[in-house]
Formats: C-alpha cells, sequence, structure tokens
C-alpha cells in the first residue's frame, strides 16, 4: 500500500469541494428562494423602520438557516462518510485520481469509521488546517486519519 501525499490528497479535496459544494449550493439557494422570496417580497421595505423587524421574517430565516444546517451536514455525511465506506472507499475526487481510504489493516473502512472521519475532518482544519499540513511532514497521515485509523493510498 503506497500512501498518498499531501498535493494529490488536496487536489482531490478541491475536486470534491466543486464537486458536493455546487450542488449543494443550488438546492441551498432554491430553498433560500423557497422560504425567503416570498416573506421578503411581500414586506414594504420602503414605508418600514429599517431598525424593526417583523417576528415571522426572523421564524421564517430561522427556519431556514435550520433546515439549511441539518441538510449540510446529512449531505456531507452522507458524500463524504458513506462513500467512503461504499463499495469505492472513497469521494469521487479520490476515485478520479486513483485514491481510496483504508483501515490499518488495509481493509475497507467500517460506516462508522467512515462517518467518524468526516467529523475528524473539522479537528483537523482547526487552528489553521494544521491537521490537514501534518499530511506533508509525517508518514503521509491527517489527524483524522490518527483519530480513526484510516489511511489514504493509491488503488493497486
Amino acid at each position: 500500500m503506497k500512501p498518498a501525499g499531501f498535493w494529490i490528497r488536496f487536489l482531490a479535496y478541491l475536486i470534491d469541494g466543486f464537486v458536493f459544494g455546487i450542488p449543494l449550493s443550488i438546492i441551498l439557494t432554491v430553498l433560500g428562494f423557497v422560504f425567503l422570496g416570498g416573506s421578503l417580497m411581500t414586506t414594504d421595505f420602503a414605508a418600514q423602520d429599517p431598525y424593526s423587524s417583523n417576528g415571522a421574517e426572523v421564524g421564517i430565516i430561522l427556519v431556514y438557516y435550520f433546515i439549511s444546517f441539518v441538510l449540510g451536514i446529512a449531505a456531507a455525511i452522507f458524500y463524504y462518510g458513506l462513500m467512503t465506506a461504499s463499495k469505492y472507499q472513497g469521494t469521487l475526487g479520490k476515485m478520479l485520481l486513483g485514491l481510496k481510504v483504508v483501515n490499518e489493516a488495509g481493509e475497507k473502512v467500517s460506516k462508522g469509521q467512515a462517518i467518524g472521519r468526516f467529523f475528524a475532518y473539522y479537528l483537523s482544519s482547526a487552528v489553521v488546517y494544521i491537521g490537514f499540513i501534518m499530511i506533508a511532514f509525517g508518514p503521509k497521515k491527517g489527524l483524522h486519519d490518527y483519530i480513526c485509523n484510516t489511511r489514504v493510498v493509491y488503488k493497486d
């Protein structure tokens, strides 16, 4: 198992950002128009005091943000977590670059490991992405790999 280095993993991360981020942004934009478009269009902003707000509008905005947050997390768990635990052993970015995620024994990771690895990304990105930068200077493992006992390697 040849471990994947920092730059190829970074490229996979960028590809995944586009593959995952663009469709999610479109969906959330449409949701925003559905939730916020109607409520904001019915408001007469010219006649309204700019420092006051309608409680119903605030409620609609909060519901929109809550739904966006839940939808975003669910989609990310599905994409990053379940794709990693699938037969493909990685996201589309990793698959395009010939990479896969394995456990320390070189086997497919479990769903729990894959979802845990997704949440461990947040720890890797804390404090100026130091958990990801570790990949460039160590045994090709990021903080999230250490936490979840995983590796990113080249496919055979």
